[in-house]
């Protein structure tokens, strides 16, 4: 017995010298296609970051994104906790209907950031409010999954907290400018408005927010009816199965277009890119095919409508929700001006009355913006 002990400490030994040997020999990745995100390089060594305790934290974050095997010992783990009757899996709920759906509690929001986040959201629809006058400024936070498909969430589940969120959102804001998904997204929960794989509301989600928005800003939206629904993908597995490497099934992705034809100018980052199109579709050859809506992440997202003359121009301050849902307001306007405040330099009020804006729109998932740290530029 003792020997086979002996046997078995040495040969786990040889496994963990084997794979440190190797994580040192192999390049560091920049990016994790599957995960879609930038990974973390080899910190700098310094007499601060040490004693600070700042590169010990740093150093383990880069063991971990650069572990060699790293999405086949994903995979492991969920098979493994899944094997022992777990529900939940780094996160995220193994639901009914083939849904992956990712956990959000309380406890992973700041508080004092969440504070201010409340309180900006207080200062922007009344400033905003003042400078464009009322009904021109809207704020809608899309519930996530977790919040609207409670029924297909395991018995265990606990409260989800984007009620309560929400609720502190609405009391925030000017009243006559929050619009509220909720009642909405569980009327059409059976529904597919949410991916099963991704965090995305799906393009039929999206339809039905900007139903919303037109009647809260008395449009009349566009019907169904007039827009030609193109399947592009059957085989999109998104941000949610990247945190478990496992999905029982992949996702649909569909293209939204006018019947009666577009015509767009599409300018990215101050003219660094220029589309005649509001879809990429060579994302689609690829993992990250959310990004196929308006090119994926972009400081500034400038959408010139060439068949509409009406001097309306509406500004959208946002997360990725807002790329599939940009489609439907561009038709309504001029000009959609959209800003991601993580990559946004200059001033937001600036920047309206430069452009000439006449409407604003704030636009996130709920978690988005009750976690965001960027909020402070919506005050300058």
């Amino acid at each position: 017995m003792k020997n086979r002990n002996k046997i078995t400490v040495a040969l786990f030994g040889i496994l963990l010298f084997g794979i440190s040997i190797s994580n040192q020999l192999i390049s560091a990745k920049d990016f994790s296609e599957v995960e879609n995100r930038q990974l973390k390089q080899m910190p700098k060594l310094t007499a601060n970051s040490l004693f600070s305790g700042t590169f010990g934290k740093d150093y383990e974050t880069y063991l971990s994104d650069q572990f060699i095997g790293r999405d086949q010992w994903i995979s492991l783990k969920t098979t493994s906790d899944r094997m022992m009757g777990k529900k939940e899996v780094n996160g995220v709920y193994f639901a009914k209907d083939d849904y992956l759906i990712e956990k959000h509690t309380k406890g992973e929001l700041d508080s004092a950031q969440y504070k201010k986040n409340m309180e900006r959201l207080k200062t922007v629809t009344n400033t905003y409010t003042k400078l464009l006058g009322n009904g021109h400024v809207k704020v809608m936070f899309a519930p996530t999954a977790s919040a609207i498909l409670r029924d297909k969430l395991p018995k265990s589940a606990p409260k989800d907290p984007q009620d309560e969120i929400l609720n502190d959102m609405k009391q925030s804001a000017k009243k006559g400018t929050f619009i509220d998904l909720r009642s909405t997204f569980k009327k059409e929960k059976e529904k597919y408005i949410y991916y099963k794989t991704d965090h995305h509301w799906t393009t039929l989600g999206a339809y039905y927010a900007y139903v919303d928005w037109a009647k809260s800003m008395k449009i009349t939206p566009i019907p169904m009816k007039q827009w030609k629904r193109e399947v592009v993908s059957k085989d999109f597995l998104g941000t949610v199965y990247s945190k478990v490497n496992q999905a029982p099934s992949a996702d649909t992705i569909e293209f939204w277009t006018r019947k009666s034809g577009e015509k767009y100018e599409v300018t990215y980052d101050m003219g660094q890119k220029k589309s005649n199109s509001l879809y990429e579709r060579s994302y689609l050859k690829k993992k990250d095919k959310y990004s196929a809506f308006l090119d994926g992440n972009h400081a500034l997202t400038v959408i010139k409508n060439k068949k509409i003359k009406n001097g309306k121009k509406l500004v959208i301050i946002k997360d990725s929700y807002a790329h599939s849902f940009a489609p439907f307001v561009a038709n309504h306007f001029e000009e959609v001006h959209l800003i991601d405040l993580r990559y946004f330099n200059m001033g937001i009020k600036s920047y309206i009355k430069q452009q000439g804006i006449t409407d604003f729109l704030m636009l996130y998932h709920v978690m988005s913006y009750a976690k965001d740290i960027h909020t402070i530029q919506l005050t300058k």
